[in-house]
């Protein structure tokens, strides 16, 4: 009786006054629990419930940005201007002739005719390379050419040759550039160096080479150089260039210039000097077509 008492006391209306033996209380207690789990476990839900919305509640609001850009576009396009300024030139290969004076030498030769009938060439082939830049109306750049040897006989079964070579920087002023057609004189500086070689045309073996090594004789002449020229460019196939008024593409030239050689010193024999040699110097003009890529 004092249990059922406390379960009265802590379950109100679960239980009555009638209610004596434990067999009916057994009957009636299983269902009574199942309803206060169920009671516990909505309370619970209920209650989370409101947890959670209180919680989103407190919540700032969520706002989207205004769509009202007084007039101005959303994405700003990128700017377009490029970050340096485009420069403007040129690399081109050229060949032609150059026509040089050697007369000094072929003074001597003819000296000794018995040994020299002929007289050197004058007339060389020049193959070479040069490249420029245009910054504003100056040009700016360097070029440099091969004189390819030229051989006359001389007795005794031998010949004598003459070769040379060339390279300058070189500074121009721009006169005319009209939609890819370049002008512009250049002022060149630089060195240069002559060879002239007396050699047997017969085939020899290698020892007697060896034991005989004055079947040869090379002599050389350098020294500094300065030069004019005319550089004239054209872009033949190409498209517009950054630069308005320019395009940029394949190009043919021509160039036609004069060098003026100043010796170092005399002639030299394999380093050393050699006495009673005749003035020279690198002189001549020459003419050269030009094809390259450039952008004027």
């Amino acid at each position: 009786m004092a249990l059922q008492g406390r379960l009265n006391r802590l379950f109100p209306g679960y239980f009555h006054a009638e209610m004596a033996s434990a067999p009916d209380l057994q009957k009636r207690c299983p269902s009574h629990m199942d309803r206060f789990i169920f009671r516990t476990v909505g309370l619970t839900t209920i209650l989370a419930g409101l947890l959670v919305a209180g919680s989103a509640l407190a919540e700032e609001k969520l706002t989207t940005p205004s769509l009202d850009t007084q007039g101005k576009p959303l994405n700003p396009p990128a700017p377009t201007t490029p970050a340096g300024t485009p420069k403007l030139g040129g690399l081109s290969a050229f060949g032609g002739v150059m026509i040089v004076d050697m007369g000094p030498v072929n003074d001597r030769l003819q000296e000794q005719r018995a040994l020299y009938p002929s007289d050197l060439p004058v007339v060389f082939p020049l193959l070479g390379g040069q490249g420029f830049g245009l910054f504003s109306r100056f040009l700016i750049g360097g070029s440099g050419a091969a004189l390819l040897s030229r051989s006359v006989d001389a007795a005794d079964d031998r010949k004598i040759s003459a070769s040379g070579a060339w390279g300058t920087f070189d500074f121009g002023y721009q006169l005319l550039r009209v939609n890819g057609f370049l002008i512009a004189p250049v002022l060149s500086l630089g060195g240069y160096g002559m060879n002239v070689t007396v050699a047997s045309k017969s085939e020899t073996n290698f020892d007697d080479a060896l034991s005989n090594p004055t079947r040869s004789l090379s002599l050389s002449n350098n020294g500094f150089l300065t030069g004019i020229s005319v550089l004239a460019q054209t872009v033949l196939v190409g498209k517009g260039a950054q630069v308005p008024g320019a395009r940029a593409g394949y190009t043919l030239g021509l160039r036609l210039g004069g060098l003026y050689g100043f010796p170092v010193h005399g002639w030299t024999s394999n380093g050393s000097s050699v006495n009673g040699d005749p003035p020279f110097g690198l002189r001549g003009g020459y003419a050269a077509l030009s094809l390259g890529a450039g952008s004027w």
